[in-house]
């Protein structure tokens, strides 16, 4: 009997870890900043799942496609002081003293900056630079100027509802919802928490909820639209 007992608590037990590492090599996917090494693990791990293959090809392809923006800042040179825009050819064209395009095919964004600080001291030696991968949200809701906007990758969920102008009077500060395709994937109201840990992708939208008084129906409506434009736009991303 007793045997038999363990056997069952250790089945339980094998399960539990191996839920809990398939949720970890998930979130390492899906994280903004994840390394290399991360991403690796994660693919062994996954062995020959369809998981495994999404992490080879983020590994191969890398994080930067057409049209991602990335902010950089030279410390002493105002022209390298600005934010730029991947090109079709996931390039980064920067302007003198910098001579060509650095190609950022296979760069993962927590790759970026010592790839960028590298490129610009071939031209400028001891420069000191920090690049930061930003990522598109759209923010909505209960906020001063709901849009779509551009914000770090390593940025908390404050900066993202600031971004947007700040929350209203009537922000229900305990209801934000993050969601991907129309989808909630997560909800609460730690400010605090950085995107990267909730694995926020390019097109998600933030929707802070509402006890405004007859307005929550506009509001909803309005999230809903922008919510499938960004699906829209995920998935063109996703083809590209």
């Amino acid at each position: 009997m007793n045997c038999r007992m363990w056997a069952v608590v250790g089945g339980m037990w094998a399960l539990m870890g191996a839920t809990s590492l398939a949720a970890q090599d998930k979130n390492a996917v899906n994280r903004p900043l994840a390394t290399r090494a991360e991403l690796e693990a994660a693919m062994q791990q996954a062995g020959g799942s369809q998981l495994a293959v999404q992490i080879k090809n983020r590994l191969t392809m890398g994080d930067f496609r057409r049209g991602d923006r990335i902010a950089l800042m030279v410390q002493g040179e105002e022209t390298l002081t600005d934010t730029f825009t991947v090109g079709s050819g996931a390039e980064l064209m920067l302007p003198p003293p910098t001579v060509g395009a650095l190609s950022l095919k296979g760069v993962l964004r927590s790759e970026l900056e010592p790839k960028v600080s590298e490129y610009v001291n071939r031209f400028r030696n001891n420069a000191i630079v920090r690049a930061q991968p930003l990522i598109r949200l759209s923010v909505q809701g209960e906020v001063n100027k709901g849009g779509v906007y551009a914000v770090p990758a390593d940025a908390q969920l404050a900066d993202a509802l600031m971004a947007a102008g700040g929350t209203t009077q009537f922000a229900k500060a305990n209801e934000v919802t993050i969601e991907r395709n129309g989808k909630a994937f997560w909800k609460g109201s730690s400010f605090d928490t950085d995107l990267d840990a909730l694995g926020v992708q390019d097109g998600d939208q933030i929707v802070v909820g509402s006890h405004r008084p007859g307005g929550g129906d506009t509001l909803r409506i309005t999230a809903l639209l922008v919510s499938i434009a960004g699906g829209l736009y995920g998935l063109s991303r996703a083809i590209h």
